[in-house]
């Protein structure tokens, strides 16, 4: 994350080391979860569901397992300026679950913010993530994931900083499930 012209990282910023090593693996550890449905469930039984996303040459590509958490636009200055346009729209993920999977390994990394980093492909230029350092969600761009069903904004960051000429319709607020 160096040489290429972004500013230095804080001293000590430790970019996520499990990020280099990959996701910790802890055996035996499969708590049991009962349902109604007549018998136990493990974890294992009831695998998350992965999305895939890339960018536009295809060269970074990447994985993330569970449900999108947080779907939401921002107009911040930074949004503004890496996206080109009014707004961007992030999806969040549990950072232990994103593997990058593509032929170019891991994206490149600026330093937005001293505490902020922003992934984008070396090759192409495409955004791809956003990573707050004491976060434990990645934020996607939402339109870099092959799937973009369930992730319509529910909230835009920095609105009053929005064009003036941009309307938005935000998506209702998911709405917890009543018991059958």
């Amino acid at each position: 994350m160096t040489g290429t012209g972004e500013p230095p990282l804080p001293q000590g910023f430790d970019f996520f080391e499990h990020r280099r090593r990959g996701p910790a693996r802890v055996e035996g550890w499969l708590p049991t979860v009962h349902f109604n449905l007549g018998g136990p469930v493990t974890l294992a039984d009831a695998q998350p569901a992965v999305r895939t996303g890339q960018c536009q040459c295809g060269a970074i590509r990447y994985q993330a397992a569970g449900e999108p958490d947080d779907p939401h636009l921002c107009s911040c200055e930074h949004c503004t300026r890496i996206g080109g346009g009014p707004a961007m729209l992030w999806v969040g993920f549990r950072g232990e679950t994103l593997t990058w999977t593509g032929p170019g390994g891991e994206p490149a990394w600026y330093a937005s913010w001293p505490t902020l980093l922003r992934a984008f492909c070396p090759r192409c230029g495409t955004q791809l993530a956003s990573v707050a350092e004491d976060s434990p969600m990645v934020m996607v761009t939402a339109f870099s994931l092959t799937d973009q069903s369930g992730v319509a904004p529910v909230g835009h960051s920095y609105r009053a900083d929005a064009a003036p000429w941009m309307t938005i319709t935000l998506a209702p607020e998911p709405q917890p499930q009543q018991p059958r």
